[in-house]
């Protein structure tokens, strides 16, 4: 005879404290409508694109890439800074004559999901118009790649081969507020660069980000004329979705098997959408 299944019970802080009400079945409760990721897949890629907040400061983006030797943008999460502001920065020219678009990312798994994004949206293959490179692996072509993403790392790496960076004409710290040992090293190592490269543009984006202290380290105007500044800041509002907060009723002695339960749970009970799992570290995952 199989053993009964055990279904975790879940409590929404605000509603009525587990415990009180003995008939009460938590685990059948319902959380409303699921959170669709995309509902907007019926729709053209050039749509989807812009519907995306930060579509609206296009302009003004490019404007400030052009004025400004270091442009710094507070991005909020959600906003599309990661996958928009490379093409917006190919589209207005800036990886003419053989120049490259660099977009850093201090994790692998986000430079090799966000790149194959990028190339989706262009209707490219990966590793030609747009690339990848990573640690052990490099998926981007010397003469074709025009936008390239790439760790922190394999940046400095690049910068040990070829200290101005020649071949890039805009450079894109993403997550700069995660403050990896190498993007210190990066950030150092540019404000060196661009002293002797004028011409070289970089962007500092994050969703959390002391915009002004890194408006200060970068800004190369040594005069009281603001106007002299070489260093500007953005701010672009992102897109949240809503979030409800469920505790579990009781302690679970395993929470990655408590995890994949409660995945499978929403899966056979939710209408469609997504999941997403958060877990403590690469080996739980």
């Amino acid at each position: 005879m199989a053993a009964p299944r055990y279904t975790m019970k879940f409590w929404k802080p605000g509603s009525e404290a587990p415990g009180v009400s003995e008939e009460r079945e938590l685990a059948n409760e319902t959380t409303g409508s699921p959170v669709i990721y995309n509902p907007h897949t019926t729709l053209s890629i050039e749509k989807q694109r812009q519907r995306l907040p930060v579509f609206k400061h296009r302009n003004n983006i490019l404007y400030l890439v052009e004025s400004y030797q270091t442009v710094v943008i507070v991005g909020e999460t959600g906003c599309g800074k990661s996958t928009q502001i490379p093409q917006y920065l190919l589209e207005a020219g800036w990886a003419a004559e053989g120049k490259v678009i660099g977009v850093t990312q201090p994790r692998r798994v986000a430079a090799i999901s966000v790149a194959n994004r990028v190339a989706e949206e262009r209707g490219a293959l990966i590793g030609h118009e747009v690339g990848y490179t990573i640690r052990f692996d490099d998926c981007s072509d010397p003469h074709a790649t025009r936008i390239k993403f790439l760790t922190d790392g394999m940046l400095v790496r690049e910068m040990m081969a070829d200290p101005l960076l020649k071949k890039y004409s805009v450079l894109m710290l993403d997550e700069a507020h995660e403050r990896t040992l190498y993007t210190d090293i990066a950030i150092g190592l540019l404000k060196k660069i661009q002293k002797k490269r004028r011409d070289l543009r970089l962007i500092v984006a994050s969703a959390t980000l002391d915009a002004k202290k890194f408006q200060d380290f970068f800004n190369l105007n040594e005069t009281s004329d603001p106007s002299k500044d070489t260093c500007g800041i953005l701010t672009v509002e992102g897109r949240t979705h809503p979030v409800d907060v469920f505790y579990t009723v009781s302690p679970v002695p395993d929470y990655v098997k408590a995890t994949v339960e409660t995945v499978l749970k929403i899966h056979e009970s939710e209408d469609d959408g997504d999941v997403v799992a958060f877990l403590t570290g690469q080996v739980d995952v």
